[in-house]
């Protein structure tokens, strides 16, 4: 009788799950799934990662964001009416690049669209490689055509005493990314723009 009494008691004393374990175990068609599901959970952190790589490779915005230091400064410094048909003005456009950092500026290209009294006169692309000095300026010359031909007939005929208000905005390429620019300033006589001097040992682009 008294090892009836025990028995029963330690029957009595083992746990039963709050939970049926079917419930906790999935059917075997949906094992697959679950499997799939953690594993994704898992992979978060290192998907958020990826992705926030590939928008900086993808979007040169954000590419600018790990450039260091500070841009360069574009500056216009000349621009020369060249050869001209009936549709079509060549210009040649200087501009002067500053380094403001204290480390070279290696830059592979530029892409800028200069306007003129608020009306657009030409874009410019340039794909010569150019090195800007540490803490010290390059003129990249750019040839480039426009039909607003309105607008060169006052930059022809334009006197000392006449003005004309110029914005440039563009960007330039490096290795490590772009680098958006923008500028404002004032056409004081022909063929030349306000700020420095035009170089005289820049090549065309």
């Amino acid at each position: 009788m008294t090892l009836i009494l025990r028995y029963s008691f330690c029957v009595a004393c083992i746990p039963t799950p709050a939970v049926p374990l079917n419930i906790l175990t999935p059917p075997a068609e949906h094992r697959f799934l679950v499997n799939i599901l953690v594993m994704i959970s898992s992979m978060r952190l290192h998907r958020a990662f990826f992705f926030l790589f590939a928008a900086v490779l993808l979007f040169p915005g954000c590419a600018s964001w790990f450039i260091k230091g500070e841009p360069p400064e574009v500056l216009v410094t000349n621009v020369t009416p060249l050869d001209a048909t009936l549709f079509e003005q060549r210009l040649r456009v200087d501009l002067r690049v500053r380094n403001p950092n204290d480390f070279d500026y290696h830059l592979t290209g530029i892409d800028f669209t200069l306007n003129l009294n608020g009306k657009r006169l030409a874009r410019g692309l340039g794909s010569k490689e150019v090195t800007i000095p540490r803490l010290g300026d390059t003129v990249m010359t750019i040839d480039t055509s426009t039909s607003t031909l309105d607008i060169v007939r006052q930059l022809l005929n334009l006197s000392q005493k006449q003005e004309l208000a110029y914005d440039i905005k563009g960007v330039l390429h490096s290795a490590e990314g772009q680098l958006p620019f923008t500028n404002v300033g004032t056409l004081v006589e022909p063929g030349t723009f306000s700020g420095s001097p035009t170089s005289s040992h820049a090549t065309p682009q």
